[in-house]
């Protein structure tokens, strides 16, 4: 804090900028204006909470979601347009923390038919099968769609990408998960999939598969 002495001018007052003059028994000081502080509300923390779960969970498949989103989310980026969907639909509370539901979770979304799943089998020496059908071929339902499976180990808090690893025609396809998967014989992981156009003009919305064991 300054003390001002009367110059040329007279007397000082009022604001200039971040300082304030003002007087006390006749003698005039200059000090920095009170800066205002923020106060978070309670709902402002719990959405900065689930943002920073949701983003966290998501990061590590950024290059998935860069290519199954891009043709819906319009003016915002894949990754902000994913984040937005599991911020409204993909988080709820248990016992007081926030955690993703992991039915409701989508990598991809898209105009490209779904395929009906007739069985998913987790299979000794780490191996995992799908096997699915499909309706008659159609420009949204083509026999070269590329299929893309996603797998989540909640336990070691990991994902398994497998991108191309069969085509919609084949109807099967058999997977070896990495070996932090199956530590215990109990250890369940998620499981989704979804497809990509030959030419990579066109998704489909992911498919979550179950938990398997």
């Amino acid at each position: 804090m300054a003390r001002y002495k009367n110059g040329i001018n007279g007397p000082v007052s009022g604001k200039v900028g971040n300082v304030v003059a003002s007087s006390w028994r006749g003698v005039t000081y200059f000090r920095a204006k009170a800066r205002a502080v923020r106060v978070s509300s309670e709902a402002q923390e719990l959405q900065r909470l689930k943002f920073k779960l949701v983003r966290k969970w998501l990061q590590p498949l950024f290059a998935v979601i860069n290519v199954g989103y891009r043709f819906f989310t319009e003016s915002k980026t894949p990754m902000n347009g994913c984040v937005g969907y599991h911020l409204k639909e993909a988080v709820r509370e248990v016992d007081g923390h926030f955690v993703i539901d992991f039915a409701k979770a989508i990598f991809s979304r898209g105009e490209l038919l779904i395929s009906l799943v007739r069985a998913v089998i987790r299979l000794p020496e780490s191996l995992l099968q799908i096997l699915w059908d499909d309706v008659q071929e159609n420009v949204f339902c083509l026999r070269t769609d590329r299929l893309t499976v996603v797998v989540y180990c909640p336990e070691c808090n990991e994902f398994a990408v497998f991108e191309g690893v069969a085509q919609r025609g084949d109807g099967q396809v058999k997977l070896t998960l990495p070996a932090g998967f199956s530590r215990t014989s109990d250890e369940p992981v998620h499981v989704w999939m979804q497809y990509l156009s030959e030419m990579g003009d066109a998704v489909s919305t992911t498919q979550y598969l179950g938990k398997l064991t």
